[in-house]
């Protein structure tokens, strides 16, 4: 069966939202992928307004306790690779 043009099209279209949804799914859930995306944001901090700078201020904050949680997990499993505990 020869697709038409406009068929062609939806179905790359539909290809390409796959690939986009997938793409999004592996760089949202991906922590390096954020903190590099808020600290690139956070050198041009100076051209944002004032409204925006305090966004990015929440986000990156957001960014550090998560980070400080997930280091506080990780000691904890540490301490207990050490005492044998499990």
């Amino acid at each position: 069966m020869v697709l038409t043009a406009e068929q062609k099209r939806a179905r790359n279209a539909g290809y390409q939202r796959a690939w986009r949804e997938k793409r999004a799914e592996l760089v949202h859930g991906n922590p390096d992928v954020i903190e590099r995306a808020l600290l690139q944001a956070a050198k041009r901090s100076l051209q944002l307004p004032a409204e925006e700078r305090a966004v990015l201020a929440d986000k990156l904050a957001d960014a550090a306790m998560m980070l400080l949680w997930r280091s506080q997990e990780l000691a904890r499993v540490a301490m207990k690779v050490r005492t044998g505990e499990h």
